[in-house]
């Protein structure tokens, strides 16, 4: 494992001409395999105990959303940077394995997820996974909130995914629906108090069951099986005015 850092000053193009900065991101790189992963800090000065992350690189409208939102730069954002892919693909000897980076905090969710469309996986496969996902818990391990930022596509997974007799209802312990916001766009989240005030603000919402859930090795399932309070905030890709709104939602109610 090989990890570096670099800290750089980013800058926006519309104000480029006068080199305003408009945030700082440290860069730290990590080797699994013979492949490169950079963990991209934003922020990383911030005292605050929130926590940002984003692991799957393709879900971009997340990230953009983050950085929109009016007190952006006093929340440090994690995020990943590969090969702006959901999954993460590594060599070993030869051998060809990937991973979803979110289906790696378990053993079980290990093993589903090196088994999905790797030719085959070996225990060193397993081994170099298993040191990726304590590598990204590094991050969060001083964070009294997870806020963890995906996108999804219409059709394929909402938040009628989580009623009964749907795809993820196993997953549930609560769920409230606003039919007049789009099923696409929703928080999830491990804490009890979040999901009832979010259903006070009328906002799509599901509450995990944290002792029943299936382990797919997932990082909702890891914060709830170890009370590490988490909300994942869920919106179909494009929907950037939708996510801002959720993302400031969010930081109203646990701040």
């Amino acid at each position: 494992m090989l990890r570096i850092t670099v800290s750089l000053v980013l800058f926006s193009p519309w104000v480029f001409s006068n080199a305003q900065p408009i945030y700082q991101a440290d860069y730290h790189e990590y080797k699994i395999g013979d492949s490169l992963v950079t963990f991209v800090i934003e922020n990383n000065l911030s005292t605050k105990k929130v926590l940002f992350i984003n692991i799957h690189e393709n879900e971009k409208t997340s990230v953009d959303a983050f950085n929109r939102f009016d007190t952006r730069d006093e929340y440090r954002l994690v995020w990943l940077l590969h090969n702006a892919s959901r999954r993460i693909g590594y060599n070993h000897r030869q051998e060809v394995f990937t991973i979803d980076p979110n289906r790696i905090f378990s053993q079980t969710g290990i093993e589903a997820t090196l088994a999905h469309d790797s030719i085959f996986c070996n225990r060193k496969a397993e081994k170099m996974a298993r040191a990726f996902a304590k590598e990204i818990i590094s991050y969060i391990t001083s964070s009294s909130w997870i806020i963890s930022l995906h996108n999804n596509t219409p059709d394929n997974y909402s938040i009628l995914s989580y009623l009964p007799d749907s795809a993820e209802a196993a997953n549930t312990k609560d769920v409230f629906i606003n039919t007049d916001m789009d099923p696409d766009d929703f928080l999830y989240t491990t804490d009890v108090d979040l999901f009832n005030k979010l259903k006070t603000a009328n906002i799509n919402v599901i509450l995990q069951d944290n002792e029943n859930c299936i382990d797919d090795g997932s990082l909702s399932v890891y914060c709830g099986k170890r009370n590490i309070p988490y909300v994942n905030v869920e919106a179909e890709h494009g929907h950037l005015e939708q996510q801002t709104f959720l993302i400031q939602k969010i930081i109203e109610l646990i701040e």
